[in-house]
């Protein structure tokens, strides 16, 4: 019984689909770390671990076409990586990730923003994943130290 009921929940939830754009607009929360590197560096590094975490790349971007910000008329270099959505959880959560890397000098601002839905009945979003987004974090880092230190 418990089969033909999870049967009627994945057909019922496959039937409609999550639409993303690659975008996210600003966050409540957005996640922020200062690297000390240059904006090249940062930029390598980090779309580097994104496709060594399975993450592919569905775009560059220069940020402010999609918002304003202080930083894109003072000096700095900035990109917007978008990624394309990853599924998972029985292909019924949608996730993605917007990196904006901010360098000047030899240090970059890198904000990453998350995104998961999940459609089931009911469309559920998700902003938030703080051990996930450090722990790409944590690997940009490493890496920066591993081939740039």
């Amino acid at each position: 019984m418990q089969f033909v009921a999870f049967v009627f929940l994945f057909f019922l939830s496959s039937c409609s689909s999550v639409q993303t754009t690659e975008y996210i607009s600003r966050a409540d929360h957005p996640y922020e770390r200062k690297l000390h590197a240059s904006f090249e560096k940062v930029v390598s590094s980090t779309v580097y671990i994104l496709k060594r975490q399975g993450w592919s790349v569905a775009e560059e971007a220069i940020p402010s076409i999609y918002e304003r910000d202080e930083r894109y008329d003072n000096g700095y270099q900035n990109l917007l990586i978008l990624t394309k959505a990853k599924k998972k959880f029985l292909h019924l959560t949608n996730m993605h990730l917007n990196v904006f890397i901010h360098g000047r000098d030899n240090t970059a601002d890198v904000e990453i923003r998350y995104e998961a839905q999940t459609s089931m009945i009911k469309q559920f979003v998700s902003t938030r994943n703080d051990q996930f987004i450090e722990d790409i974090f944590d690997d940009i880092e490493k890496d920066l130290g591993r081939n740039y230190g």
